[in-house]
């Protein structure tokens, strides 16, 4: 029998692409004997583990990738939150605050009484805008409150991800539900 480097063959065998000791034996050239027999015994239940350890190694990368994915969302979910939180304190900054728009127009005709007819026709345009405080808008008030009360609970968790389908839906609703009140 030639002499082989069994440490060499059996790292081989383990990790390569071989579904029996004896296929990979055989591809080699290397005759199945009582002594190669007792030199490969335990070589198959090396190759399982090498296989078992690398699923597992995969399905905790899966899951690694999964959970950072995942605490990305709702991170992203919160930040939205929060900006729009900032939205509703600039809205109840407004809440009181009305504004009074008069337009007026002024034409002004000069006449040539020496033809008898308008010498030049000129028409001014004022816009007058004006803003005033007065009580706190009650509706907008309500539809206000209702939107703390929805992005309260989508940074409590009360509203995850996980149980409606995404953050914009959950918005929207909320902006639904405060313009049907």
């Amino acid at each position: 029998m030639a002499k082989y480097n069994w440490k060499e063959l059996e790292k081989e065998f383990i990790l390569g692409n071989y579904k029996s000791v004896s296929s990979f034996l055989r591809e080699k050239n290397i005759p199945c004997t009582g002594n190669t027999n007792k030199i490969t015994t335990g070589w198959k239940g090396k190759k399982v583990k090498k296989e078992q350890e690398k699923s597992k190694k995969v399905i905790e990368k899966v899951i690694e990738k999964e959970t950072t994915i995942e605490a990305n969302k709702r991170v992203n979910t919160k930040d939205t939150a929060i900006k729009l939180l900032e939205k509703i304190n600039d809205s109840m900054e407004e809440l009181n605050k009305y504004f009074s728009r008069n337009s007026k127009k002024t034409k002004t005709v000069e006449y040539d009484y020496k033809v008898g007819k308008p010498k030049k026709e000129t028409t001014v345009d004022q816009e007058e805008i004006q803003e005033f405080y007065s009580i706190v808008d009650r509706s907008g008030l309500k539809q206000l409150t209702s939107a703390l009360k929805d992005i309260n609970d989508i940074l409590n968790g009360t509203n995850s991800p996980e149980t409606s389908e995404t953050f914009a839906q959950e918005i929207e609703k909320a902006w639904r539900n405060r313009n049907e009140q």
